[in-house]
């Protein structure tokens, strides 16, 4: 197998993580905004209504998923010595954890 069916294979593994983390992420986040919105008394529910909020709020988890993202690509090329069986421009991207 060549470096480029490789990386082509861990980019589709990559997109479905983040697929996944972003999912997970954005569905927490919104179920503890209603859960904390739900016990906060009447006057701060109606003060800032859902479609301010809600941007604001998927915006964090858009964040969120990247960096948690970014870690675990870091984590998989370090723990499956991965780096050197991938091109190298997709490598230089990720730089190698400060534990390595």
């Amino acid at each position: 197998m060549t470096r480029g069916e490789r990386t082509f294979i861990f980019n589709i593994c990559v997109l479905v993580l983040n697929i996944l983390i972003g999912t997970v992420i954005e569905v927490f986040i919104i179920f503890a905004s209603a859960f904390i919105l739900a016990g906060a008394p009447e006057s701060i529910r109606q003060s800032a209504p859902v479609s301010v909020i809600l941007p604001f709020l998927l915006l964090a988890g858009l964040l969120c998923a990247i960096a948690v993202s970014r870690l675990c690509i870091i984590w998989a090329l370090d723990k499956f010595d991965l780096r050197d069986k991938l091109d190298p421009k997709l490598v230089t991207r990720y730089p190698p954890s400060k534990k390595s």
